[in-house]
């Protein structure tokens, strides 16, 4: 299977569709802020991990806020439609960015195929991270393998067989395969799709092996049996999953986070970020959002100020280290 992993005439033409910013002088200088409803941009496909967080998040936002708080879903190129929907927003506020661990890989892939720039970090600024779980390694239940060490070892003699899915080459849900391909030292066969919800569709329905999912994304499925747990990339066990065991238990030593973070254009001026993050703050302590992430298994961990801003570095290093080992792909 052929499929271009990362298309900036994909990028280019969906660009020219994007409507979603107001220009400045749509409201006067002196208004307060917010005068009209915020949008939060998901630039991943609607169902996954991101996508439960937006929208738990924007329903407490608006009450803090006292404006609507939409959700709008701009998925496609690795996530880079929607977020370059929100780099060239106006700084105003208006328009938000929640997004992943796939944010930073853009610019290392860019690196990868020596092109120029689809944008840059410097672009946006960091608000707040507002949940992070541990992905999961799930596979479907005809695979005969039922622990890490069996994984590994099938992987080892039946390379051809195991077809990993994704929500899009070097997104969220591949860069943690890349971390067990590396650790393990084995190689699976990569089929990206547009989103964590096709990916994971894509191992129900056994048209793929396995695939790295967020916890939140995976209940359901493992509930129902139609896929098997076989172990997380987190630093402990969870507690809705306590049967499956870490990567480290099972001896290979690794981790990886699925956050979500807000972002804003870069430039948005410091008393409307302020806003936005005493409201992001406010609503990650809301009950309400706090029982709604908690249903949805995502782990509200809520960081903001300079705190974040150097996690944010420091992450940004880790996953661009991942995009250089998986190097270029035209899967």
């Amino acid at each position: 299977m052929k499929r271009s992993s990362f298309s900036l005439t994909a990028v280019a033409a969906c660009l020219s569709i994007v409507g979603l910013s107001w220009s400045p002088s749509s409201r006067a200088a002196d208004d307060p802020f917010p005068v009209r409803p915020v949008t939060i941009v998901n630039p991943n496909a609607p169902g996954g991990f991101v996508d439960i967080v937006a929208r738990g998040l924007a329903a407490s936002m608006q009450r803090q806020l006292r404006q609507p708080v939409l959700v709008v879903n701009r998925p496609g190129a690795n996530a880079a439609i929607g977020t370059i929907a929100v780099t060239s927003a106006a700084p105003d506020g208006y328009t938000l960015l929640l997004q992943s661990p796939a944010l930073a890989a853009v610019p290392a892939i860019d690196e990868v195929f020596q092109r120029p720039p689809t944008y840059q970090l410097s672009q946006l600024v960091p608000i707040a991270q507002i949940t992070a779980d541990p992905a999961m390694l799930l596979v479907n239940p005809s695979l005969p393998v039922r622990t890490v060490k069996e994984f590994v070892a099938l992987a080892r003699a039946r390379p051809a067989d195991f077809l990993v899915s994704s929500s899009g080459t070097y997104g969220t849900t591949h860069l943690p395969i890349a971390i067990l391909e590396q650790a393990a030292g084995i190689k699976l066969r990569h089929v990206p799709y547009t989103g964590g919800a096709p990916a994971m569709a894509a191992v129900v329905g056994g048209h793929a092996t396995a695939v790295a999912s967020a916890p939140s994304v995976a209940m359901p499925q493992v509930k129902s049996g139609r896929v098997r747990a076989i172990a997380q990339w987190g630093n402990a066990r969870l507690k809705a999953f306590p049967d499956v065991p870490t990567f480290r238990e099972s001896g290979i030593d690794i981790e990886f986070t699925l956050w979500t973070a807000l972002f804003a254009p870069a430039k948005t001026p410091p008393s409307t970020l302020k806003i936005v993050q005493d409201a992001v703050r406010a609503a990650a302590q809301d009950e309400d959002f706090r029982a709604n992430m908690a249903r949805s298994l995502s782990t509200v961990a809520y960081v903001d100020g300079a705190e974040y801003a150097a996690a944010w570095q420091r992450e940004v290093k880790r996953i661009q280290s991942s995009v250089r080992f998986i190097g270029r792909t035209e899967e």
